[in-house]
């Protein structure tokens, strides 16, 4: 892995800071208080819980997990597939660790006090993304809340798995059915991930409200952030399956974000009690930017930073601009692994903006728009999901997105973040599917410009991001 371009992928990764304490040492026993049958649990067990389903099994916690002959060895292990210190790994450098403590900092009593929330760290609006909480009847013997977003929190409730998984017979092509949720799906772990990355419906979403009384606005991008972390899985073993896997990460997430923003929207919209569409799904600094005093005696660097110089305004100056970050991008994606509905994704997406801010005429209008985009971004997450991405396919997205500075750049500041991310991902993927890969000195220098113009939102500056952007472009069209 070529660490010059890993380095800057912690953009934003930094939200919820520091390490975790002390790692719990639990004996191995503790793997053995759930069934070891490695056949299917019958419905039955469920029904005791009320509807039937795995999403009602019940959490053990993260201490059940972390038995140094399972996953809480303080180093790697080759014997098994895994490495078996994927516990401490979690709980010694994954920030997910911090999420239930940061609610108790300084930081979040203000906002949450900006709210009218007492306690922050009781709250079910902040412990649905900073705590993996359940009903008290499904909460294991181990089971604390406080562990942050835990194993369980992406594993699923391990009830019914936590034994069986261990033992030689297991098949892991039914783990779903034990309640095990199924990580190694891009999709569905891009899935996963955006449930709180991006939100999953109306208690479980970063809203304007929230952003207004103080919290983050919301970034991602898996590939990146999956680096970050840091990962505490292992890559597969044979080059070939690893090769391309931060593109197809990369991609997929780019489609599954885009499908639920969509249905977040669809979502709010059939079942609004006031403003729709929340604020935050529009683009921040379309409006979160400096108004403009005067343009007189302004030398031309001060030009510069007066975004009606430079911005094409596709609609009325003045009007609101949907989010589309997880478009401007992605776009490029689509007309890669799907041209031949490339042109339909375009239009569709064009009517339903317009809709979405005013100027696409009755509302029955955006319902169509809306109705249509669901459908084919499920369609598109399929096709990006089944894609086999290569040199060839890598290389032409790198030079497509870089050369697209100023459409990204007029889409504003949350694509421009999104289109470093990308390229960051993209050329790191080139790099070690290649073992190396031409002009690496040129395009760290390229990256290190790009995380530059993107570092704050409220100094973004779109003619410097583009030049950067052509820039780049310059250095991959190169050979």
């Amino acid at each position: 892995m070529n660490s010059n371009h890993r380095s800057g992928r912690t953009l934003g990764v930094t939200a919820v800071c520091g390490l975790a304490a002390v790692v719990a040492i639990i004996p191995a026993w503790v793997y053995l208080i759930a069934p070891v049958s490695a056949q299917p649990p019958e419905k039955s067990s469920s029904a005791d819980k009320d509807a039937g389903g795995s999403d009602l099994y019940s959490y053990m916690g993260a201490a059940s997990c972390s038995g140094s002959a399972c996953h809480g060895s303080t180093t790697p292990r080759t014997k098994l597939k895994i490495g078996q210190n994927e516990f401490f790994v979690w709980s010694q450098k994954d920030r997910h660790t911090k999420a239930y403590e940061v609610l108790q900092g300084p930081d979040s009593k203000r906002i949450a006090h900006n709210l009218k929330i007492d306690k922050p760290e009781q709250s079910a609006r902040c412990l649905v993304c900073h705590a993996v909480t359940v009903e008290e009847n499904r909460q294991g013997a181990l089971y604390d809340v406080t562990e942050g977003v835990s194993c369980e929190g992406c594993h699923g409730p391990s009830e019914n798995w936590l034994g069986p998984h261990i033992r030689k017979d297991w098949d892991a092509k039914k783990a779903a059915a034990y309640g095990m949720y199924p990580t190694k799906d891009l999709a569905k772990r891009s899935t996963k991930c955006l449930s709180c990355h991006l939100g999953a419906g109306r208690d479980q979403i970063v809203d304007h409200e929230l952003i207004g009384a103080g919290h983050p606005r919301l970034k991602f991008e898996l590939d990146n952030y999956s680096q970050a972390m840091p990962a505490h899985w292992q890559p597969p073993k044979e080059k070939a399956a690893r090769d391309w896997m931060g593109s197809k990460a990369w991609a997929v997430n780019q489609a599954v974000a885009l499908r639920d923003q969509i249905r977040l929207l669809t979502a709010g919209r059939k079942g609004r009690a006031g403003l729709w569409p929340d604020f935050v799904h529009f683009e921040c600094y379309a409006c979160h930017h400096d108004v403009v005093d005067h343009v007189r005696d302004l030398n031309e660097d001060d030009k510069k930073l007066q975004r009606w110089r430079v911005r094409d305004y596709g609609g009325k100056p003045g009007r609101l601009v949907w989010n589309a970050s997880s478009y401007a991008v992605y776009r490029h994606v689509v007309n890669l692994v799907a041209a031949d509905q490339a042109k339909v994704f375009e239009q569709t997406v064009r009517a339903f903006h317009e809709g979405l801010t005013g100027k696409g005429g009755a509302g029955e209008n955006l319902d169509a728009s809306l109705t249509k985009l669901a459908d084919l971004t499920e369609q598109l997450v399929q096709k990006v999901s089944q894609y086999s991405f290569s040199q060839q396919s890598v290389a032409a997205l790198m030079r497509n997105i870089s050369g697209d500075g100023h459409a990204i750049g007029n889409a504003g500041f949350q694509a421009a973040e999104q289109a470093a991310l990308a390229l960051a991902s993209l050329y790191d993927a080139y790099n070690d599917a290649l073992g190396g890969a031409p002009e690496s000195a040129a395009v760290k220098e390229g990256m290190d410009a790009l995380y530059k113009e993107i570092k704050d939102g409220r100094s973004f500056n779109q003619v410097r991001f583009e030049a950067a952007m052509n820039k780049m472009h310059g250095v991959l069209s190169k050979g």
